[in-house]
């Protein structure tokens, strides 16, 4: 697994570049200028590319992230799957998320309507996914213990970071099985 981690954080870190900088353009209305100089097909190629490159890592992402959960969506926490992230990539990826919130309402807001609001929304919210994404990928590839399943001594599953069981209450240190 960790041998794709890379070549996913290449593409989602392109693609939240790529977003930053449409949004960037879009909001100092140079986006048409740009987007000028490349002909149709080069224009809709890239489209294409940043909409699946969006699917392509943000499926992998979601099945990490609820992996590391234990798949446990009612008590999903941003804190586990973020574990082997820097806390100013943490903080950088829930400000790029709220970036995209204030992003949107402000488009929602204006009365202007046109292709290049359709380009801020999607370039903002592409943003959010792809640091998103970026985020967890190196959090795991940083972390690699995240992904292995831990067991404690009787055979239970458990999460990478307790330090007892929940089902049977033995400390979980003494499985041997982490490599911590």
């Amino acid at each position: 697994m960790n041998i794709l981690l890379i070549p996913l954080m290449f593409v989602a870190g392109l693609g939240l570049l790529l977003c930053a900088l449409a949004n960037l353009l879009t909001w100092s209305n140079q986006f048409g200028a740009v987007m000028s100089l490349f002909n149709e097909e080069l224009q809709t190629s890239i489209s294409m590319a940043l909409v699946g490159g969006l699917f392509a890592v943000w499926i992998p992402a979601v099945l990490i992230a609820q992996h590391i959960n234990n798949g446990n969506r009612l008590n999903f926490s941003w804190k586990k799957v973020l574990a082997g992230c820097p806390d100013w990539m943490r903080y950088a990826a829930f400000t790029i998320f709220g970036y995209a919130i204030v992003n949107f309402l402000l488009i929602v807001t204006s009365p202007d309507i046109g292709n290049e609001q359709g380009i801020k929304a999607f370039s903002g919210h592409g943003m959010a996914f792809y640091a998103m994404a970026f985020s967890i990928f190196y959090s795991s590839w940083r972390l690699p213990r995240i992904l292995r399943t831990h067991y404690c001594p009787a055979g239970h599953e458990v999460a990478y970071e307790d330090k007892f069981c929940p089902t049977c209450g033995l400390p979980t240190a003494q499985s041997g099985q982490d490599g911590l």
